[in-house]
């Protein structure tokens, strides 16, 4: 990070409810408040918390603009608590062609910062990201008061190109949140820490954890130092 800066990271591993936005949203809340009450300055949830990754169909009547109800939300605790939020979740392009994304939020005391859309979706057995979600055409880097920050999205992290796109654009941070299936533990290890080892700096990791239909997520939430060491986990 900013040389001389600390930053606390809460890192919400949980399940979610398929395609209740408003319980799944009513959760994150006590989650964050949590956060807060531990001094986080930034909090992580999973990807596609918002509704779940298994919400399959669902996706079409309850991904949400960005900015959005949502949105507007996290972004009141986020300036309630002075804290940075990160929240997986499908996004609707409300201009034509109106396509869904597997996206997340970024958000902090300053407001809505911006969003990012998954780049590179899982559409081989048995996932079907690609039935559902349009893939992103952005990476971009976020400003924030302890430095330059990337985000990613689970199979994101599985491409050092996009990785290393984000260190020449100046990132010191990288934030991963996942759907991680269980029997992927050591691979991600492997994968997060040679993706720290080649860029020199940090990755934070946020998956989710419990069962969505036929699915199973480890958890194994972890960061990850810029020498490859895994320090929390």
């Amino acid at each position: 990070m900013a040389t001389g800066a600390t930053l606390t990271v809460g890192l919400a591993q949980l399940n979610s409810e398929l395609g209740n936005n408003g319980a799944n949203l009513r959760r994150a809340e006590e989650y964050i408040d949590r956060a807060a009450s531990e001094s986080c300055d930034l909090v992580m949830f999973p990807e596609l918390y918002l509704q779940g990754y298994r919400a399959d169909e669902l996706f079409v009547d309850t991904a949400e603009p960005v900015p959005g109800p949502t949105t507007a939300r996290l972004e009141t605790l986020a300036r309630q608590h002075d804290m940075y939020i990160v929240m997986g979740m499908g996004r609707l392009e409300e201009s034509f062609p109106h396509l869904i994304y597997n996206s997340l939020c970024f958000v902090g005391p300053e407001g809505l910062i911006g969003c990012y859309d998954k780049v590179h979706l899982g559409t081989f057995h048995p996932y079907m990201e690609g039935v559902y979600f349009a893939p992103g055409r952005r990476a971009p880097v976020f400003n924030t008061r302890f430095g330059r920050v990337s985000l990613q999205i689970c199979y994101d992290s599985w491409f050092p190109e996009l990785t290393r796109t984000y260190a020449v654009k100046g990132s010191l941070l990288n934030l991963v949140i996942s759907a991680g299936p269980s029997g992927s533990e050591d691979q991600w290890k492997t994968m997060l820490r040679a993706r720290s080892m080649e860029n020199a700096f940090p990755s934070v990791y946020c998956n989710t954890v419990g069962k969505q239909k036929d699915f199973s997520f480890f958890g194994g939430s972890k960061i990850v130092s810029a020498s490859g060491k895994v320090t929390t986990e």
